[in-house]
């Protein structure tokens, strides 16, 4: 009798442990960035195997309630998956490593975001490299030979001289064929040639209707998206663009004259050589007489 109660006595207090290492625990943390340090907002934490979650804040703060054991899922639009096996911590900040591959997928439009494979417009985009590969004095001459359907007319030579641009021909006979600029998401009405091409990260045209759905009929000739450069926490850097050139004639110079006395006394001796030419008595008087 008293082995049964000595028993049982074991199994209760093992369950009671079990029940007490599998009890929930709250874990809180930070989500942020890897590349600059910045919270992210939005993120989505599920626990594995389950459809509970949670996301985080506008800074990135978080709060969720799991067991010991369990596996936190940390997701977040081109941003690497990262999975967490929670143990006996109860704060936890996680560094989701930008996922390059995913930004490459992703089409950013107006007001709004897509991948590729859902956007049903057309959409091309001219990199920072392709960009800083090219002598160019604005950014209409960019885009020269970049992007299919995508003219680019230089109606001068003059230096600062912005060239027309037509996207997929002309859309008016008398109206306004001018594509809409849009800088970093606001519609630019000024000179083209106030933005610096070497701010500039990457150039996106829209070329279809699409357009004028996001922009109405300021789109109608197209948009030309301009996306400039910004700076970046916890990183700095000096950037050094030099460019050089050389002149050089490849013909020999022809020898001229370098003063008044050399064109005097070749002027005289063809005029002397014409007297001899033709006849003249004195070709000496004769090329006096002409020269002065």
């Amino acid at each position: 009798m008293k082995r049964n109660l000595l028993t049982c006595f074991m199994l209760a207090f093992f369950l009671i442990a079990s029940s007490a290492v599998a009890q929930e625990r709250t874990i809180s943390g930070k989500v942020t960035g890897a590349d600059d340090g910045l919270p992210l907002p939005g993120v989505t934490i599920l626990i594995k195997g389950t459809g509970t979650g949670q996301s985080t804040d506008m800074d990135g703060n978080y709060t969720i309630s799991a067991e010991s054991g369990s596996t936190l899922v940390f997701s977040f639009l081109g941003y690497v998956t990262q999975e967490v096996v929670i143990n006996n911590q109860t704060v936890l900040n996680i560094a989701l490593q930008p996922d390059v591959q995913s930004l490459g997928e992703v089409v950013v439009t107006g007001y709004g975001e897509s991948t590729k494979r859902s956007y049903t417009g057309t959409a091309a985009t001219v990199k920072k490299e392709d960009i800083e590969a090219k002598n160019f004095s604005n950014v209409s001459q960019a885009l020269a030979g970049e992007v299919s359907g995508v003219t680019v007319i230089n109606t001068s030579g003059q230096p600062g001289t912005t060239s027309t641009i037509r996207i997929r021909g002309y859309g008016s006979v008398n109206g306004n064929r001018n594509p809409l600029y849009v800088v970093d998401g606001v519609p630019f009405s000024g000179s083209i040639n106030s933005i610096n091409p070497a701010d500039i990260e990457s150039t996106t045209v829209l070329k279809d209707a699409t357009s004028t759905a996001l922009y109405g009929a300021r789109g109608a000739n197209g948009v030309i998206l301009i996306t400039t450069k910004s700076g970046k926490a916890n990183e700095s850097n000096i950037e050094l663009d030099i460019k050089t050139g050389i002149n050089d004639q490849m013909l020999p110079r022809t020898d001229v004259l370098t003063s008044p006395e050399e064109y005097i006394g070749l002027t005289w001796e063809s005029l002397y050589n014409r007297g001899v030419a033709t006849g003249e008595a004195d070709p000496v008087a004769f090329a006096n007489s002409t020269l002065f």
